[in-house]
């Protein structure tokens, strides 16, 4: 496996420390790396703006005009699968980065341990994004789709009406043989006939989620404990300092 990292920071003293870290990493892990400088965000917005060019984004959070938080934001609008850690100074924005889906915020001077944990986490979801695939048979073919595509399924009666970020597919199954398709850790109940992708989820109350897309989904009682851990752990779990 070979990993394409880019380091966006504007200090060329870290960007050097960051990448001797990572090729200490790799040579310990037997792990290919390819990792590419950038010096501003303003430069990785012009050269690199285009979905699956890079696997691990490493953001510097405080760099003049477009911060890494902006910068994050703007990449989100066309690659979720890109993985961002952070790097920083201050703890200010990690509440914010949740959203964004941040795996880790390193804090400068960082630690080889820390980065090693988030590199950790990283090739796990890596490996994750490989096998990320879901298939099903719809009006007589065969549907394969990428689970980190799909927002929500719901059942109606004997039917499931699938909402993906692209298009709504609607079929006769159970909720529970398509649970079993996919991965408990990010589809999590909101109520008996809905299950939800945490990665859309930006907000939980005791009585709905809210996702990106300002899709409202009813959460009852019984589901509002279990939904709304499982989304702490995916995302403030995930995204420690």
């Amino acid at each position: 496996m070979r990993i394409r990292i880019a380091v966006v920071e504007d200090e060329a003293e870290q960007q050097e420390y960051v990448r001797k870290m990572l090729e200490r990493w790799s040579g310990q892990r037997g792990v290919s790396v390819s990792v590419t400088h950038v010096t501003c965000a303003e430069e990785y917005l012009i050269k690199y703006n285009q979905p699956d060019t890079f696997d691990i984004l490493f953001l510097d959070v405080c760099m003049k005009q477009m911060n890494g938080m902006e910068l994050a934001k703007k990449i989100r609008k066309y690659d979720r699968e890109v993985q961002i850690l952070f790097l920083t100074g201050i703890s200010d924005y990690v509440f914010e980065g949740y959203e964004i889906g941040a795996v880790r915020y390193l804090m400068k001077p960082v630690e080889q341990n820390k980065l090693e944990e988030a590199m950790a986490v990283c090739l796990e979801k890596l490996k994750l994004r490989s096998e990320d695939y879901v298939s099903f048979k719809y009006q007589g073919e065969i549907i394969r789709l990428l689970r980190s595509d799909i927002l929500y399924v719901e059942v109606y009666g004997h039917y499931l009406h699938m909402v993906t970020k692209t298009d709504i597919f609607e079929w006769k199954d159970s909720l529970q043989s398509m649970r079993k398709k996919l991965d408990a850790r990010r589809f999590v109940e909101a109520n008996r006939s809905t299950i939800v992708n945490l990665e859309y989820v930006n907000k939980i109350t005791r009585e709905e989620c809210i996702l990106e897309n300002e899709t409202h989904i009813h959460v009852s009682k019984g589901a509002y404990k279990g939904l709304n851990e499982a989304f702490l752990k995916f995302y403030v779990g995930s995204c420690a300092i």
